[in-house]
């Protein structure tokens, strides 16, 4: 019943939206406001806090906001198809793909057991689709917004690609974080992919200069995707230990160590690699002791983190040689 429900809703939003009563200026009024950025995708300026999408962000119930969560994207999707030229839209329609993938896929297939293979994979198959899905939305904004930077960046030419990231300025931050926090998350799932490894060195330079551009951005979340990438890749693709280590003390400094991240990332990354036991303990301690409530804007990521660093905590012998 309640999956013909969420249909109906879409087929008849749908419908409303494609009809003549709704203007092209009702439309863009809509997407703005979905959206949160402008036709040209630069960000409106808050006066008060979101309290829209406080609803999803400050949930704790983690299976009600997953069991919502499709129907959301897919009305965004729905909404973006009748307005294709909105670039706040099209890029939110990106991030949204990307949150999905790792919030509400990857993560919980991560934490299936060894019996559940098959199904992991299966999962991970999906999450890769809409981690490369909203990769692309978020390009194509940034082409929109800089004319000929999509053909620059796929180009392969080191020189073309530097004159794209130059482009990008202050109004593009989110939207390229999401860009390049797709590549790296379907690239996570798919390290042997040929055509992923080999541009690997995009994404990170996009993320680079966003963090360039805004160092405090969401609490530190790029400083968090570079820490994890450094620490992670083969010297040859670009990994880099001083560096890793640099993203990893910025992501705490942005945070004010009132997120979970960055300490569940240096027990992954870090402490898993040097088999720091202690630090990994540690860590994951550190991201369990922050109270949800504090930031009731992020409460929803911190619930499926501090799950995350539950998991690590109880299954740390398979990361650690027991003597």
């Amino acid at each position: 019943m309640r999956r013909f429900i969420f249909s109906f809703f879409i087929l008849f939003l749908s419908i409303l939206i494609s009809s003549c009563f709704v203007t092209t200026a009702a439309l863009n009024a809509v997407s703005s406001s979905l959206s949160g950025s402008d036709k040209k995708g630069v960000p409106k300026k808050q006066k008060t806090e979101n309290t829209a999408m406080l609803a999803l962000t400050g949930e704790t119930d983690v299976t009600l906001v997953g069991d919502f969560f499709p129907t959301a994207l897919k009305l965004y999707e729905i909404i973006q198809t009748q307005n294709p030229n909105h670039l706040g839209l099209m890029s939110m329609t990106g991030s949204l793909n990307i949150m999905y993938a790792n919030a509400f896929v990857q993560s919980p297939a991560s934490l299936l057991s060894l019996r559940d293979f098959e199904k992991q994979n299966k999962e991970y198959d999906r999450a890769k689709l809409h981690y490369l899905r909203g990769r692309d939305f978020c390009i194509d904004a940034l082409d929109g917004r800089h004319k000929g930077f999509k053909d620059l960046i796929d180009s392969n030419e080191e020189e073309k690609i530097d004159k794209a990231i130059s482009m990008l300025d202050k109004n593009d931050v989110a939207t390229a974080y999401w860009a390049g926090a797709g590549y790296l998350g379907a690239f996570s799932l798919d390290p042997l992919n040929a055509d992923l490894l080999m541009r690997l060195s995009i994404p990170v330079a996009i993320l680079e200069k966003a963090a360039s551009l805004d160092p405090d951005y969401s609490d530190g979340a790029i400083w968090e995707i570079l820490a994890q990438f450094y620490k992670s890749a083969p010297g040859e693709f670009g990994g880099n230990e001083e560096r890793a280590l640099y993203c990893y003390e910025e992501a705490l400094r942005a945070s004010k160590g009132k997120t979970p991240g960055p300490y569940i990332i240096y027990a992954q990354s870090f402490c898993i690699l040097d088999g720091d036991e202690e630090g990994f303990v540690d860590a994951l301690n550190k991201a369990l002791a922050i109270n949800p409530d504090d930031n009731p804007s992020t409460r929803l990521m911190t619930t499926i983190n501090q799950e995350k660093a539950r998991y690590l905590l109880k299954n740390k012998g398979d990361y650690f040689l027991q003597w």
